[in-house]
């Protein structure tokens, strides 16, 4: 991946037309949000994060509905 260059994008924006300080602003302004945007590894480790989660609720779903059988079942045998 291609580090961003923001004086040869200001000098890229200056060729096009556009005035000098504007296009250092133009190109600051790029640079701040380029380093805010995730990544593709961010994005890998979230979905990661996320599943893992996923599957701890699923576990917990599954226990909790095992014991809530298991009680309800003791309960119903000792009704009658």
């Amino acid at each position: 991946m291609n580090a961003f260059d923001p004086q040869e994008c200001a000098k890229r924006l200056e060729a096009a037309g556009i005035a000098r300080p504007h296009a250092e602003a133009i190109a600051a302004e790029i640079k701040a949000v380029k380093n805010d945007l995730a990544t593709r590894l961010d994005r890998e480790r979230s979905e990661a994060a996320l599943d893992r989660t996923a599957t701890r609720l699923c576990i917990f779903i599954l226990a909790f509905t095992s014991l809530a059988c298991a009680v309800l079942g003791a309960a119903l045998s000792n009704w009658s």
